[in-house]
């Protein structure tokens, strides 16, 4: 619908992964109890406790400088006042190959970067490096919640808290979702709430409202609606992302299908192999066959030729008592007379 100047009347749909919602909600130093929350929510799941009270934003959000060139990653650096602390929180959208590879980079250069120039180790503070994937990125993992720490292998001891990567699967949380698996702890609940699609008129859903933070949130998206170079910016980045899509589903596609051909090929593979070793397997029966009906045939020959020898014998010995001489009996028999004089008894 729109009104007498062309402009559209819908009320305006908002999903925080969008670069310019996320950044807006959660990159701004005058607004950092979302923030907080999201990073104690994160921290605290499987380590009760607060880590982040006061916080400062290292990259702050502002639209007037804000750039298109790094969409699709969503990077927010924080550091907490009080304890030093630092958190890399990214919403990634984009599928990259080797994502794990580039958290562990840039986690070891937010530890790496806090010393300046003849600080001492005990400087160091611990880091987080948060990362919020609208895609499936740990195949082996069925869980939409995995942290990774330095730990012993054999003791499974923890070397250091100092390093902590925290990998949140958006799909896999749906999934949970869909099939009741979720409890809706702080946690659970800020990953339905990002995952989802908001309206800023609408009331927040009811699972929601005990979190201070997606309240927080959630009125703060009215004010976003309203400003026009935001609104403007966020169109932009949809537009990007639906070709993310596009290329990311042609990539699936053509894996799928690449992986389809390798099947057939593989099967097809596999059975001429089958097919040749089965025609190995009946020639061999057949040369085997074929040797023994030759061995057959001479043994029945050899038979053949010993009776008919006895029979020889025993006609020439019977003609032999009838009286009969031996040049005789070869002419009865049809045989030369040597054999017949090598008849013995």
């Amino acid at each position: 619908m729109q009104n007498p100047c062309g402009e559209s009347t819908e009320p305006m749909k908002i999903c925080l992964y969008n670069d310019v919602a996320f950044k807006w909600a959660f990159g701004r130093q005058e607004q950092t109890k979302p923030l907080i929350s999201l990073l104690n929510a994160v921290t605290g799941y499987d380590h009760p406790g607060t880590l982040f009270g006061k916080v400062r934003i290292m990259n702050p959000f502002d639209i007037s400088k804000y750039q298109e060139d790094k969409m699709g990653i969503l990077d927010l650096r924080v550091k907490e006042k009080r304890t030093g602390t630092w958190a890399d929180v990214e919403m990634q959208v984009a599928h990259q190959k080797f994502y794990p590879e580039r958290s562990m980079f840039y986690l070891a250069g937010l530890y790496r970067d806090q010393l300046n120039a003849g600080e001492d180790y005990a400087a160091l503070r611990p880091c987080h490096g948060i990362h919020i994937l609208m895609s499936d990125l740990l195949e082996d993992e069925t869980d939409w919640y995995n942290c990774y720490r330095m730990t012993n292998v054999k003791s499974h001891k923890l070397l250091s808290r100092h390093w902590n990567l925290y990998y949140l699967e958006l799909g896999k949380f749906q999934e949970a979702m869909r099939k009741k698996g979720v409890s809706w702890n702080p946690l659970e609940q800020w990953c339905g709430f990002l995952s989802g699609t908001h309206e800023p008129s609408e009331p927040l859903e009811e699972k929601f409202r005990n979190n201070k933070g997606i309240m927080e949130v959630h009125e703060m998206l009215q004010e976003f609606t309203e400003d026009e170079r935001l609104r403007e910016q966020y169109r932009l980045h949809e537009a990007w992302l639906r070709d993310q899509r596009s290329i990311e589903r042609e990539r699936r596609e053509i894996k799928e299908k690449l992986a389809a051909e390798t099947r057939l090929r593989k099967k097809a593979e596999a059975e001429k192999r089958k097919a040749e070793a089965e025609l190995k397997k009946r020639e061999k029966k057949a040369e085997a066959e074929k040797r023994k009906a030759e061995a057959e045939l001479k043994k029945r020959e050899k038979k053949a030729e010993a009776e008919l020898k006895e029979r020889e014998r025993c006609s020439v010995l019977a003609l032999r008592e009838a009286g009969y001489a031996d040049e005789r009996i070869a002419e009865m028999l049809g045989i030369p007379e040597d054999r017949v004089k090598a008849v013995r008894k």
